[in-house]
This record gives C-alpha cells, sequence and structure tokens, in this order.
C-alpha cells in the first residue's frame, strides 16, 4: 500500500491510497472465503460449495464491494494513526478503480480536528464581580410587574375564554422579575386555578392576589420572589465571569476553525432559535419576515459569534483533556434519570449518552478553570 497526504486550508484533508493488485487481490481472497463460510447452498455443507457456486450465489460486486470497504477501513485506520489524523466528519471515500485483475486506488476527504495550543492559561487572572444586593423594592417591583401580567393575563382570558391556555402559562408555575422574566415557583402546594375574570379585591396585591399565582400568602411570594432574584443575580454574576474567563483565554490561544465547525454551530443556534419561536406561538418565517432578512443574511450576521463559539468549545476540550478531566459512569447515570428513553432507539441513546458525556465534561473543565483562575 502506497498513499500520499495533501493538507489544505482549515484542516482540509484529502489521502490518496494505491492498493497493488496484489494486494487487492489477496483481499478478495478473505472475503471471499469469510462470505463462502456463511453462505448456506442447498445441497452443500456450509463453506464446502464450489468456487463458481458460492460466487454465483453471493454474487461478484456484493464480493468486490466488500473487499473495498474491508481495505479502504484497513488502510485509512494505518494511516491516520500514523499520521496522527482525527477526522471531525466522515470521510469522503471517491473509488478510481475497482476491479478483481486491476490494483486498488481511492481518495479520501475529510476535516482534521484542529491543533489548539491554549498556552499557560493558569496565568490568567479574573476577578469576579459581587453579586447585587436584593432590596425590598427590588422585590415590590417584581411584584408589581406579577401582579400587572396577571391582571392582563385575566382580562385576556375572559375575553377569549376558548382560547386554551399554554402549559407554561398556567398560574403557579412562574413569577416575573422585575424584568419582566418569567421565572418558575418552585413549591409543593396545590396549584390554585387562574380567575377567569378580573381580581375581586379591588386591585390590590395582597394575600387573595398570592393564592390566586400559587404561593400561601403575600409573605409567602415575597421569600419566592427574593429568592428567585438572587438566583437569578448569582447566574449573572457566573455568566460574566465565565465570559471575562472565555475573553481573557482567547487572547493566548492559537487555533484554526474549521468551516464545518462553524457551520453544525450556525445551525444549532437556528435550532434554538426555532424552538424559543415556537414556544412563542411563532417560527422562523414569521421571524425571518418580521426582520426583514433571509436565513442566509441572518446566518452571516451570526457567523463570528457562532465561530466565537467553536473557539471557546475546542479551547475548554483542549484543557480539559491536558488536565485529565473524566466523567464517570455515575455522573452519566445521574444525567439520564432526567431523560425519558422510552422512545429512543439504541443509536439516539448513544448519541444522546455521547452529548451527555461531553456536556458534563465542560461543565467540569469550566468549573476547574474558573476556580483557578478567579480573584
Amino acid at each position: 500500500m502506497q498513499y500520499s497526504v495533501a493538507r489544505g486550508e482549515k484542516g482540509k484533508i484529502e489521502v490518496k491510497v494505491d492498493v497493488s493488485k496484489a494486494g487487492f487481490e489477496e483481499a478478495y481472497e478473505q472475503v471471499f472465503t469469510r462470505l463462502g463460510a456463511q453462505t448456506n447452498v442447498a445441497g452443500f455443507r456450509p463453506g464446502k460449495a464450489p468456487r463458481d457456486v458460492i460466487l454465483q450465489h453471493v454474487g461478484s460486486n456484493k464480493i468486490l464491494n466488500q473487499t473495498a470497504s474491508f481495505l479502504i477501513s484497513k488502510n485509512l485506520g494505518e494511516i491516520f494513526k500514523k499520521e496522527d489524523l482525527v477526522p471531525i466528519d466522515s470521510p469522503k471515500i471517491a473509488i478510481a478503480t475497482l476491479e478483481l485483475a486491476s490494483p486498488f486506488s481511492f481518495t479520501a476527504s475529510f476535516t482534521q480536528k484542529p491543533a489548539v495550543k491554549v498556552g499557560d492559561w493558569k496565568k490568567i487572572k479574573v476577578k469576579k464581580v459581587a453579586a447585587k444586593e436584593i432590596t425590598e423594592k427590588d422585590v415590590a417591583e417584581s411584584i408589581k410587574n406579577i401582579f400587572e401580567a396577571w391582571v392582563k393575563n385575566s382580562k385576556l382570558k375572559t375575553q377569549n375564554s376558548k382560547v386554551e391556555e399554554k402549559e407554561e402559562n398556567k398560574p403557579g408555575q412562574f413569577i416575573y422579575d422585575a424584568r419582566g422574566n418569567r421565572i418558575p415557583i418552585k413549591d409543593d402546594k396545590k396549584e390554585t386555578p387562574l380567575r377567569p375574570a378580573e381580581p375581586d379585591f379591588e386591585g390590590q396585591v395582597n394575600d387573595n392576589f398570592a393564592k390566586a399565582i400559587g404561593a400561601r400568602d403575600l409573605a409567602h411570594l415575597r421569600e419566592l420572589v427574593k429568592g428567585d432574584l438572587e438566583t437569578i443575580v448569582a447566574d449573572q454574576v457566573e455568566s460574566k465571569l465565565e465570559q471575562d474567563v472565555f475573553e481573557e483565554i482567547l487572547k493566548i490561544a492559537t487555533l484554526e476553525v474549521p468551516d464545518i465547525l462553524v457551520e453544525d454551530e450556525l445551525n444549532r443556534i437556528l435550532v434554538r432559535l426555532s424552538s424559543e419561536l415556537e414556544r412563542q406561538s411563532s417560527d422562523l418565517e414569521k421571524y425571518l419576515a418580521q426582520q426583514k432578512i433571509t436565513i442566509d443574511e441572518l446566518k452571516t450576521k451570526w457567523r463570528p459569534q457562532a465561530e466565537k463559539n467553536v473557539r471557546i468549545t475546542l479551547v475548554v476540550d483542549e484543557i480539559g483533556r491536558g488536565e485529565g478531566v473524566k466523567v464517570t459512569k455515575e455522573e452519566l447515570e445521574v444525567a439520564f434519570k432526567n431523560v425519558n428513553e422510552t422512545n429512543l432507539s439504541a443509536d439516539q441513546k448513544e448519541d444522546l449518552e455521547r452529548y451527555l458525556a461531553l456536556s458534563i465534561f465542560q461543565a467540569k473543565t469550566l468549573d476547574l478553570v474558573k476556580k483557578a483562575v478567579a480573584l
């Protein structure tokens, strides 16, 4: 076997392989023998049928194709190991010749996993900002938003009682923070049905209102709102720290991002956008019309962020491997407890397991980095 490796921009690799006539014939005989042993021919014991009978029964094309598959897998495996090649996509195979009396040649084209040089990331220091204290004014403003939204929702329901409420809009499942964002209420109390008419307590924020949205009373609602606002602020502080860490690490990291990874990230962003629009009773087509933009223009707009996301992912992956971060079987089992596997095929379960393992790996690595560099 002879081969050559051509390296292009952004990880593009083309491997050309030539197998001699003798090498192809040897592989052909191995495949023929295996298929012959597996083939049942009437009147003959397994594997004992004459060569021409087996050939007629199996078919020459099947033997040739399986010989080609065997040689492609075998030779690429050896070349990948020798040349330290790690494809991030499935190699595209182009076969030049496939005849028993001829040499066998093929070309494999793929994208190589990019080399990532992180530098001495442990010297980076990032200051973590202090979380803003939640005041009684913040709680009062948030409850005001909750009340106004509740009244508006009650009016809409009265005007159109035939419109079925979506699950996420049922009372007791969420409240609004000071910025009008929905946040869940974690309470084991049985939910009180939403009043279909306007409040009968003269528009006052009181115990009746608190009960109407799932709290025990107004004092309990204040506790819930304060706790959720504190969680939101803490998440914002952590998110700010992560972004600052990423910015500093990217300054010292060196890597060339393959286009295929950027395209994959753009597609993931579109999927997330479509899911969010669906929750808002809209879709991507309407969104594009409202924004007066095409899907290609939207991708062009998001491409810089998608490339940055890929850079961050690759750098975190490199740091995690360098630090020996591992995902345990127990961690995967815990993650799978929240997954309904009923309708998943074996392949889907395998894909999901890889996704969960990667998510846990990245989270553990990021936690390790933050602890090392945060001031």
